[in-house]
């Protein structure tokens, strides 16, 4: 068997501080480097495709803390741009799945181990698997959390109810709901607050969507305990994402189709969370958000929301063993569940660089520690809660649809989802966008019926192959190893 089909496991995070930032091995500042004597220059963070939680940020600088801070947003086009050469500002806030470009370009330090090790970054209380790889690039930590939501089955109990089913606990399952939920349309759209069109099920299959929903439909039959690495042979860069069990979960996905509104490839997460407010479907693949309420209104307005519940995606009893070529039944201690990570979700991280690297680390403790998150992360539609210590908080993120028993199932499912014990990454290497663009268009081109799923990803895997051959296959197997949390050899 190749070396790129070896078990790796994931190796645990060492002990970790607040004061400073810097590089392992390497001295960390004791202090900003000192500047002329004169007016303070403010202190600049950039804030990545999240205008919401730009304004958050800034309001609670205010409010609550001294200095001026200078709140810059741009957008992920711009930071990837391959003309930029340079990040300026002190700290960083952007999507998860960027965390990679990043760290690969040397724009962002790791954070040392006095940084995490403090009682402010509180890292046990951090669900695992973000404290224990999602934050991580190769075997060092870079960064901050402020919450990363897996996709999740959010569905309307009431109508689940009416119709006699329970959430799926399978894809097949989820078919048949579908269908089941098809055939009682008539009186299902009827119920108080239903308007508009309706569809049983609703899925966020826009572009940058598309390929996420696959890959998280496609975790738990690609996942194998035996198999670090699921997307790309370790040693050649080979794509594996026209292997069998992405093929199988795209014809599950087409085969859905009929279920979903026909303008569900123009579908975000957070249209799909406005449509199951709204009474326009049963179920969908989504996670709740409360970015549209401010903090000071999150209150219940004279009409009742429809009431909605939270679970977790499907698991799978089979899984395809990628070194035999077959397909397995799992073993009996595990329950099929794997959790997609990186799908949104929101990072901080001191800009490398940065003649203020001890401010910027200090204003990032602050934004995610569990004093200040509350009234900062709730206010981007890209996170949820990511501390224990949040659980009895959770209703700032989920709003007045959930009932406080659904929104505290809703907060233990998350943290569950991230307990988990096989996970399976999202794209995260540089050109992350350029391989969730050529996915895209694979799921599209299924849905369109122009060739089978297993041809779509056929093409996928080519577009994959050129973007690996465009930036070096030597440096992006290197980038690999590192996003899986391991040094490449």
């Amino acid at each position: 068997m190749r070396q790129g089909w070896f078990l790796w496991r994931i190796l645990g995070l060492g002990a970790l501080s607040l004061s400073f930032c810097g590089c392992p091995g390497t001295s960390s500042p004791t202090a900003d480097q000192a500047t002329p004597a004169g007016p303070v220059e403010p202190l600049r963070l950039v804030v990545v495709d999240d205008p919401g939680l730009a304004e958050a940020v800034q309001r609670q600088w205010q409010a609550r803390a001294e200095g001026a801070l200078e709140v810059r947003r741009m957008t992920s086009e711009e930071i990837c741009d391959p003309r930029r050469k340079r990040l300026a500002g002190d700290a960083v806030i952007y999507p998860s799945g960027l965390l990679g470009e990043l760290a690969e370009r040397g724009w962002i330090s790791p954070l040392s181990d006095d940084v995490l090790d403090s009682s402010e970054f509180a890292r046990r209380d951090i669900f695992d698997h973000l404290r224990q790889h999602e934050i991580k690039w190769g075997d060092q930590v870079y960064a901050a959390p402020l919450g990363s939501p897996p996709l999740m089955l959010v569905y309307r109990p009431d109508l689940l109810d009416k119709a006699g089913v329970k959430p799926p606990e399978t894809w097949a399952q989820y078919l048949a709901l579908s269908e089941r939920l098809a055939k009682s349309a008539d009186s299902l759209r009827g119920t108080p607050s239903d308007s508009g069109e309706w569809h049983p099920v609703a899925e966020p299959l826009a572009p940058g969507w598309a390929s996420q929903v696959l890959l998280a439909r496609a975790a738990v039959y690609a996942r194998h305990r035996s198999y670090f690495a699921s997307l790309f042979d370790l040693d050649s860069m080979e794509p594996l994402i026209a292997s069998p069990p992405f093929v199988r979960a795209l014809e599950e996905l087409v085969a859905a189709a009929k279920y979903r509104s026909p303008r569900a490839t123009e579908h975000l997460p957070a249209d799909v969370w406005e449509r199951l407010r709204s009474g326009q479907c049963a179920v969908g693949l989504t996670w709740p958000s409360n970015a549209d309420t401010p903090t000071s209104a999150k209150t219940a307005g004279p009409a009742s929301p429809i009431m909605l519940a939270a679970a977790e995606l499907p698991a799978s009893a089979d899984v395809y063993d990628i070194g035999n070529g077959e397909w397995q039944r799992r073993d009996s201690a595990e329950d099929g569940h794997v959790t997609l990570l990186s799908v949104a979700g929101r990072l901080g991280s001191v800009v490398k660089g940065s003649g203020r690297a001890a401010t910027a680390m200090s204003l990032l403790m602050r934004l995610t520690s569990a004093e200040w998150s509350r009234e900062i992360s709730p206010h981007s539609p890209a996170t949820t809660l990511y501390r224990t210590s949040q659980l009895p908080g959770v209703k700032a993120w989920a709003g007045e649809s959930f009932s406080a028993d659904a929104a505290m199932a809703y907060a233990e499912t998350v943290q569950r989802c991230f307990r988990r014990q096989l996970s399976l990454d999202s794209v995260r290497l540089p050109a992350r966008s350029r391989y969730l663009a050529a996915l895209d268009e694979a799921v599209h081109a299924a849905l369109r019926g122009e060739h089978p799923a297993s041809e779509c990803l056929a093409a996928a895997a080519d577009e994959w192959r050129k973007i690996n051959q465009d930036l070096g296959i030597e440096n992006q197997r290197r980038a690999y190893w590192r996003s899986l949390g391991k040094n490449p050899p």
